[in-house]
C-alpha cells in the first residue's frame, strides 16, 4: 500500500511540474516568463568595466548580435567575472562577460542570453 501512495505523490508532483510549464509556453513555443531586467547603476557598471579592462582576454572569434536579449552562439567563449566586479556588483555573480568591439557584454550562461552591454570606452 505504501509504495502505491509514493507512486500517486510522484505521478501528481510530476503532473504538477508539467502543468506549470505547459502554463508558462504560448502560443510561439517559447518560454513567456521573462527573468527580471538587470538593473545596474552608473558606479556599479564603471566598477565591472574597471575590473574587466585589467584582465587580457581574446575577442570573440566570430560576431554576434550583442543587443540585450540576443542568443549568444555556444562557440562564443565566455569568462567569470573579476572578483572585484562582483565584489562592487553582487547581483552579477552568476553571469560571465565577453568583450565586443570595446564593450563589456554581460551574459546568461545557462540562457546564453545577453543580459547588458556595458561601453568600456571614455566618454568623449
Amino acid at each position: 500500500m505504501k509504495s502505491g501512495v509514493f507512486c500517486a505523490t510522484i505521478m501528481l508532483a510530476l503532473v504538477s511540474g508539467i502543468g506549470g510549464v505547459a502554463a508558462q509556453v504560448g502560443a510561439t513555443g517559447q518560454s513567456q516568463a521573462q527573468a527580471p531586467q538587470l538593473q545596474l547603476n552608473s558606479a556599479r557598471r564603471a566598477a565591472i568595466v574597471t575590473a574587466v579592462r585589467d584582465t587580457k582576454i581574446p575577442p570573440p572569434g566570430r560576431s554576434f548580435n550583442t543587443s540585450v536579449g540576443a542568443e549568444v552562439p555556444p562557440s562564443i567563449e565566455l569568462y567569470t567575472l573579476p572578483v572585484a566586479a562582483l565584489s562592487q556588483a553582487p547581483e552579477v555573480r552568476d553571469l560571465r562577460y565577453t568583450m565586443v568591439q570595446n564593450q563589456v557584454v554581460l551574459v546568461d550562461p545557462l540562457k546564453m542570453r545577453v543580459v547588458d552591454v556595458i561601453n568600456s570606452s571614455p566618454r568623449q
